[in-house]
């Protein structure tokens, strides 16, 4: 008597319509989790830039530029750059820090109110400059939006 082991093609087909039913279920829940932690990725890497930019001005004893975009964009920004101001005269020079920063894929900051229009301009002291009031960044991926808000004491909080 001849025994022989394996799958029949009827059950390796009903195996294979299994998984393929919960694939397509759990595929849009995790394409949705997968944008939420691309936009609480870009919300986390502006904080601490912002964070970083106020402490380099304290640190440096220099004023530090943080522009959004290409001005005058306010809205749909992808990028921005932290600029150590070096000689106080708010131009990018060759031997000065800058730093360019890139949000990650299908997140955008899709609003930017701040005084002056697009950037933040953190003293030695680590407040904003005189004239200048802060605002807010809203944050936004596929999915809901964040705000972040700037005080004109160079604080940042999420709303």
């Amino acid at each position: 008597m001849r025994c022989e082991r394996g799958f029949t093609l009827i059950e390796t087909l009903v195996v294979v319509t299994i998984a393929g039913v919960l694939l397509a279920f759990g595929m849009p829940a995790f394409l949705d989790y997968r944008e939420a932690l691309r936009q609480k990725s870009a919300r986390a890497q502006v904080t601490e830039d912002l964070y970083i930019a106020r402490q380099l001005a304290v640190t440096r004893h220099a004023p530090v530029i943080v522009a959004f975009g290409t001005p005058p964009a306010t809205t749909n920004i992808t990028s921005y750059t932290i600029h150590v101001d070096t000689n106080g005269d708010g131009i990018a020079q060759s031997g000065e820090r800058r730093f360019a920063r890139t949000l990650p894929t299908n997140v955008k900051l899709s609003q930017v109110s701040l005084a002056p229009t697009d950037s933040l301009i953190f003293d030695a002291t680590g407040i904003l400059y005189p004239g200048t009031s802060g605002g807010s960044i809203v944050i936004a991926g596929r999915g809901r939006a964040d705000t972040l808000l700037v005080s004109a004491a160079g604080a940042v909080y999420q709303r």
